[in-house]
C-alpha cells in the first residue's frame, strides 16, 4: 500500500478541520449580537415566526432557518439567525478549499502545492470584506455562496472523476446543488451557465448520452419543492404574506420577483454603464488587496495555457456575473457579487498549480499568496469586532416601542420597521401599538409618500 497518498489524506482531513473549526470561531466572535435593521430584521422575525419574506420569498432559507432557531438554545432568537450565518461560511470554505485543492492535482501539483492551494483560497474569500460582514448576520446571500460552493465542489469531482458511476454521482449531486440554489435565489443562474458549460467541455460525450442527464435534472427538480412552503403558510396567515400568495398566480408573481422585474440589467445601456464599469476599480479592491488581485489575474493567464476549460469556468462565470450585479438596479451591489468572489478565491489559490514545477517558486508563491489572505483578513478584521457591539436597531427600536402611547400608530420605513415587528412578533413587546411600513410609491416623492400618510393616518 503507498502511504502517501494515506498520509496526505491524512494532512488534508487535519487542514479542513482547522478550516473549518477556525472560520467558525471567527466568525462567531464576530457575529451581529442580535436585531438587524433592514432585510435582516425581516429575515430574522420571518424565520421565527415561519412567515413569508420579500419576493423570491426564499422559503428553504426560512425553514431551516425556523429549525435553526429552535434547536440552537443561545440568547434571542435573532442572534441565532445570526450565527446560522457564520456556520454556512465556514461551510462554504471548507468546501472551496477541498475544490481547489483537487482541482491543483488535477493540473499537476505536488501534494504540498494542493494542499497550500486549499488554505490559501479558503483564506482568500474568508476575509473578503462583504463575505465576512455576510457571515455574521442574517441574509440570504450565505447560503447563496453556499450553493456555488456545493456546485464546485460537484464539478471538481466529476473532473477528477476515474470512473464513469464516479462522475456521474457527482452531476448528480451538481443537479441537486444548482436545483436548490436557483430555488433559493434565481442569480445563482449566471455561474450556473459556466457551471453547465464546462460540464458539457469537459466530457462532450454527454451531449449523446441522455441516459445520464435524467439523475442530474431529477435532483434539480428538488429545488422546486420548497416553493411549495410560501402558498401553505401563505393560506394560514403568515407574517407578511401578500394577499393571493396562496394561488397560482400569486405564488408565481412572488417567486419570479415579478416587483422587480424592471431592475434586472437597468443599468446595461450605453449611458449608464460606463459610469457602472468605473465603480469597478473600488469594487474588487474593497474585498481584496492588489496582492490578491494580481494573483487571481495571472492564475486565470495560467489556467489559459494549462486548462483553458477550467479558465473559462472560473474567469466566465466571474465575469458574466459581475456583469449581472454592477447593471442591476439595487444599492447592495458588493453583496450581490458575492458569488463572483469564489471563481476569484480559486484561480488566485491556483496560480502555484499553473506554475512550472519548481518547488522553491511554487512554496514561495502559495505562501505569499497565504499571507496576503492573512493580512487581507487582519486589515479587515477590526471593523468586525466594533460591529460584533452594535445594539443600534434595539436600542432605537424597543425604546420607541415601549414609550409608545397605548393604542399608538408607528409609521416606519422599511429599515426600522422590520426590527420594531421582530420585537412585537418575536418578543411580545407592545403588541397594542400598531407598526405601519411606509413604502415609495412608484412615480411619488417619498417625502410626499410620508406627508400624505402622516395626514391621512
Amino acid at each position: 500500500m503507498d502511504s502517501q497518498p494515506t498520509q496526505f489524506r491524512r494532512v488534508t482531513r487535519t487542514a479542513d478541520t482547522l478550516t473549518l473549526t477556525l472560520a467558525l470561531a471567527a466568525y462567531v466572535i464576530t457575529a451581529a449580537p442580535g436585531l438587524l435593521p433592514a432585510d435582516g430584521g425581516e429575515f430574522q422575525v420571518v424565520a421565527a415566526m415561519l412567515g413569508v419574506a420579500h419576493p423570491p420569498g426564499y422559503p428553504l432559507y426560512t425553514m431551516v432557518g425556523h429549525l435553526f432557531v429552535r434547536l440552537v438554545p443561545l440568547a434571542t432568537p435573532a442572534y441565532r439567525l445570526n450565527l446560522l450565518s457564520g456556520l454556512l461560511a465556514a461551510t462554504t470554505l471548507l468546501l472551496i478549499a477541498q475544490a481547489t485543492r483537487r482541482w491543483a492535482v488535477h493540473l499537476g501539483a505536488r501534494p504540498a502545492t494542493a494542499l497550500l492551494s486549499g488554505i490559501a483560497a479558503a483564506l482568500v474569500l474568508g476575509t473578503a470584506t462583504t463575505f465576512w460582514a455576510q457571515a455574521t448576520t442574517a441574509n440570504i446571500r450565505m447560503p447563496t455562496a453556499l450553493f456555488a460552493a456545493l456546485s464546485l465542489d460537484a464539478l471538481s469531482r466529476f473532473v477528477t472523476a476515474t470512473q464513469e458511476r464516479e462522475a456521474d454521482r457527482a452531476l448528480t449531486w451538481l443537479g441537486l446543488w444548482l436545483g436548490l440554489g436557483l430555488g433559493h435565489h434565481p442569480s445563482l443562474a449566471f455561474v450556473g451557465l459556466f457551471f453547465v458549460l464546462y460540464v458539457f467541455l469537459h466530457d462532450p460525450h454527454l451531449l449523446v448520452q441522455p441516459r445520464r442527464w435524467w439523475r442530474p435534472l431529477l435532483a434539480g427538480l428538488v429545488g422546486l419543492l420548497p416553493f411549495a412552503y410560501i402558498p401553505i403558510r401563505a393560506a394560514r396567515g403568515a407574517l407578511f404574506a401578500p394577499a393571493g400568495r396562496d394561488t397560482l398566480t400569486g405564488l408565481l408573481h412572488h417567486v419570479m420577483a415579478q416587483g422587480f422585474s424592471g431592475d434586472m440589467f437597468a443599468f446595461a445601456n450605453p449611458v449608464d454603464l460606463p459610469h457602472r464599469l468605473a465603480l469597478l476599480p473600488t469594487l474588487f479592491p474593497f474585498q481584496f488587496n492588489l496582492t490578491i488581485l494580481a494573483a487571481a489575474l495571472l492564475g486565470l493567464v495560467g489556467l489559459a495555457r494549462r486548462d483553458w476549460r477550467l479558465a473559462l469556468l472560473l474567469g466566465g462565470s466571474l465575469t458574466l456575473h459581475t456583469f449581472v450585479a454592477i447593471t442591476y438596479r439595487a444599492p447592495q451591489t458588493v453583496e450581490y457579487l458575492l458569488p463572483a468572489y469564489l471563481p476569484l478565491a480559486v484561480a488566485a489559490a491556483l496560480l502555484p498549480a499553473v506554475l512550472p514545477p519548481r518547488r522553491a517558486v511554487t512554496a514561495l508563491v502559495g505562501a505569499l499568496i497565504v499571507v496576503a489572505g492573512l493580512v487581507n483578513g487582519y486589515s479587515h478584521a477590526p471593523s468586525f469586532v466594533v460591529l460584533a457591539d452594535e445594539h443600534a436597531a434595539r436600542q432605537t427600536a424597543q425604546p420607541l416601542l415601549e414609550s409608545a402611547p397605548a393604542g399608538a400608530l408607528v409609521l416606519a420605513d422599511w429599515r426600522w420597521f422590520t426590527p420594531l415587528r421582530y420585537l412585537q412578533e418575536v418578543e411580545g413587546l407592545r403588541p397594542d401599538v400598531e407598526v405601519r411600513y411606509v413604502y415609495n410609491v412608484p412615480g411619488e416623492e417619498y417625502h410626499d409618500t410620508w406627508l400624505r400618510r402622516v395626514r391621512e393616518s
